[in-house]
């Protein structure tokens, strides 16, 4: 199954907002960011969870003790939900899951190419793919989009 179609979307979304940052890609795109404590019921032991509301209103909650980094791959993620899957009113992102669907594929593989994630073939050589997604806070999965 091919995802090259959602680099027209990463396209789309980065010429619309100037930008591949992605706190400058919530703002512009007006979608409200919420940290919250990592044992909160809304997140339901998730990462991260989008929610879109009947009127519109898009908001991530996200667990306020995430690395920087991985903060940014589960919002990119969340995004690709947002911008992908604009039938859905409800994603929660895990990095636990064990039998990943074809929504959850389609965001990794927006997170991995919206922030322009790549593996070094010098740097990461003999590393497992565990100690590669460790070192560029992805999950091991989402290693399969890196180009």
């Amino acid at each position: 199954m091919s995802l090259a179609w959602i680099d027209e979307y990463i396209h789309g979304v980065t010429e619309y907002c100037y930008s591949r940052d992605i706190y400058e890609i919530y703002d512009t795109l007006n979608i409200n960011v919420k940290r919250v404590d990592k044992d909160d019921l809304l997140l339901q032991g998730n990462d991260a969870v989008y929610i879109r509301n009947y009127l519109g209103i898009e908001a991530v909650f996200i667990k306020n003790d995430l690395p920087y980094q991985y903060e940014k791959f589960v919002l990119a993620h969340e995004l690709g939900h947002a911008v992908l899957h604009v039938e859905i009113a409800t994603a929660s992102y895990s990095n636990n899951l064990t039998n990943r669907g074809k929504l959850e594929h389609q965001a990794d593989y927006f997170a991995i190419n919206l922030l322009g994630i790549k593996i070094d073939d010098v740097y990461h050589y003999g590393l497992t793919f565990e100690q590669i997604a460790k070192e560029l806070y992805v999950t091991e999965d989402s290693l399969n989009y890196v180009v």
